[in-house]
């Protein structure tokens, strides 16, 4: 995870058709409030078609550079992925084996500042509807409560850094805190398939920075020329892969790359530059 910047000002539909909702919402939930705690009432659901609409799912890729906002895959070349709504909307749980509690956020099913892209992984195998507080008994439960007195156990990446929380010993994650405990067991952080890739990305980038130093200034060293000649490259064809070593290794730790939180951690070089 890193920080995530959101853009502004917010996509539509969320202040039209989105706002229009949320008031009937609102007065769902005050004609009635104990039938919108009945376990599995459907009286505050939301319209995914507004949080699901093309303009927010665009804003949010472009926000995050393609990525998704747990774990930091590129994932968008084989997955649709996900709007995630960081509190959950439909209910809640405070622990993985409770039972779903409602309500949940239902006011912020259309706020701009709870709405991520995330993977499918990370959304529907892990994170779900799980949203952890230190204290459950501050947890705001209507529209009228305050969420400002919440202590969740997940750090938000629009407003916090998750590298407070998380760091990486080579390509594993390893928590900082209870908080970053939190977000390796909700974001399944440490999944295996997921362990690969950032190994597969951690060994690219030392071939990128081995590739970037080579120095094919001439008259060159008879180990290049043999080198060269071995893998029948010219010195243009070098020169460029070593140009483009060198882009690899420059863009490595930006917020746009894929795994940046792992990259920073690695290579502080990298991280202060």
């Amino acid at each position: 995870m890193i920080r995530i910047r959101k853009s502004q000002p917010t996509p539509a539909p969320l202040p039209t058709s989105g706002a229009r909702h949320l008031k009937k919402l609102k007065e769902t939930q005050e004609a009635d409030p104990p039938a919108c705690e009945v376990a599995g009432n459907t009286l505050l659901e939301s319209r995914d078609g507004i949080y699901n609409d093309a303009r927010v799912k665009e804003r949010l890729r472009a926000d995050q550079h393609d990525k998704c906002c747990y774990c930091e895959s590129y994932f968008s070349s084989t997955s649709y992925g996900d709007v995630e709504h960081f509190r959950p909307k439909g209910g809640y749980q405070q622990d993985t084996t409770d039972a779903l509690h409602k309500p949940g956020y239902y006011w912020l099913a259309y706020a701009w500042s709870n709405l991520y892209f995330a993977c499918q992984l990370c959304n529907q195998r892990f994170k779900g509807n799980y949203f952890p507080l230190a204290n459950p008994a501050s947890r705001a439960r209507t529209h009228a409560d305050s969420i400002a007195v919440e202590q969740p156990l997940l750090p938000d990446p629009a407003t916090e850094d998750p590298a407070s929380h998380l760091t990486f010993v080579e390509d594993a994650v390893q928590a900082l805190d209870a908080r970053g405990a939190s977000c390796i067991v909700v974001f399944g952080l440490d999944r295996p398939e997921l362990l690969k890739r950032r190994q597969e990305r951690l060994k690219s980038l030392k071939q990128a920075r081995f590739m970037a130093s080579l120095d094919l200034s001439k008259p060159l060293a008879p180990a290049i020329t043999d080198f060269l000649q071995e893998l029948k490259l010219s010195t243009a064809d070098a020169a460029a892969m070593v140009t483009e070593a060198q882009r690899i290794w420059d863009e490595a730790a930006l917020d746009s790359a894929e795994f940046a939180g792992m990259t920073r951690a690695y290579f502080q070089r990298l991280a202060n530059s």
